[in-house]
């Protein structure tokens, strides 16, 4: 008897450590889903504190002063003036570039939420095996991993040009003045073409 309860002793051991170590895997996948969720929350949070009707209106009038400019303007500017209009004309692709994939970016961002929610939920309620999961946490967190960075790097380059934008605007409008009687043009519709 006291054989067969030590024979099985190895066994009970390599159990119960295997069983602790899948736990404490379990415990550290739900964590890094948790913690990727939470970052990439930031990442959305952090990109929608840029205002998208600031950027649709400075399109609108860029295009509109563009036309404007194109079709009124035929003689020399100074050379500041030059430089301001290229400064603000410059701008152009990268608001509509924005304004373009700004949905995009925000429905990939919030599906990989969902997702990392989803799959962190089924690991704690047992609904996946820890081993089938590390193939979709891998999966998730690369998506994560390039959503937010694209997330980052457009927040940070539509801020650039919106500042750029705004540094050459009242020149820009100077010159719009000069070339219609003190007044700035309408904006005639065909700007909003995205």
């Amino acid at each position: 008897m006291k054989t067969a309860v030590l024979s099985f002793l190895p066994i009970l051991y390599v159990l119960g450590f295997s069983g602790c170590r899948q736990g404490h895997d379990y415990a550290r996948y739900v964590r890094e889903l948790d913690s990727l969720k939470v970052v990439t929350e930031q990442a959305v949070d952090h990109f929608t504190t840029v205002d998208s009707l600031a950027c649709y209106e400075a399109y609108s009038k860029e295009r509109s002063y563009r036309l404007f400019i194109e079709s009124h303007v035929n003689d020399t500017v100074p050379k500041e003036t030059a430089e301001a209009l290229t400064g603000f004309f410059s701008t152009e692709k990268a608001l509509k570039d924005y304004l373009g994939q700004r949905p995009v970016w925000l429905s990939e961002a919030r599906s990989v939420i969902r997702q990392v929610g989803l799959l962190s939920n089924d690991l704690k309620n047992g609904s996946i095996e820890t081993a089938e999961a590390v193939e979709f946490i891998s999966t998730e967190k690369k998506r994560s991993e390039k959503i937010i960075e694209e997330l980052k790097t457009n927040t940070v380059l539509i801020r650039k040009h919106l500042e750029l934008y705004n540094r050459y605007l009242p020149v820009v409008e100077q010159v719009l003045k000069s070339y219609n009687a003190g007044i700035l043009p309408a904006m005639t519709g065909e700007e909003k073409q995205l």
